[in-house]
């Protein structure tokens, strides 16, 4: 799996940039096919922001939301992607 951190109007440290991609990493334990992460953190005048997209075949889930602090937006948007994740690997197993 490919994992991608971005900053946008902010130049966020070594250590907030890992723990995005350990919070993408800890993804594959609900589908280990994913093939592209890419993670959007955005420093905005409400607060901020961490975005997730994540690429697997055949499709993308996104999730991202917006809180004081990049911790929490990282936390918060990495479970909203997960619960996509696992609604998508629900739903296949039924078949």
């Amino acid at each position: 799996m490919k994992i991608e951190v971005t900053s946008r109007h902010h130049d966020y440290s070594r250590r907030i940039r890992n723990y995005a991609e350990e919070k993408v990493e800890n993804l594959e334990k609900y589908y280990d096919r994913i093939i592209h992460a890419h993670v959007v953190l955005d420093k905005r005048s409400e607060g901020e922001e961490a975005e997730f997209d994540i690429h697997i075949p055949g499709k993308n889930f996104i999730a991202k939301d917006l809180t004081d602090d990049i911790t929490k937006s990282i936390d918060s948007a990495s479970k909203k992607v997960a619960r996509q994740l696992k609604t998508y690997v629900e739903k296949r197993n039924e078949r």
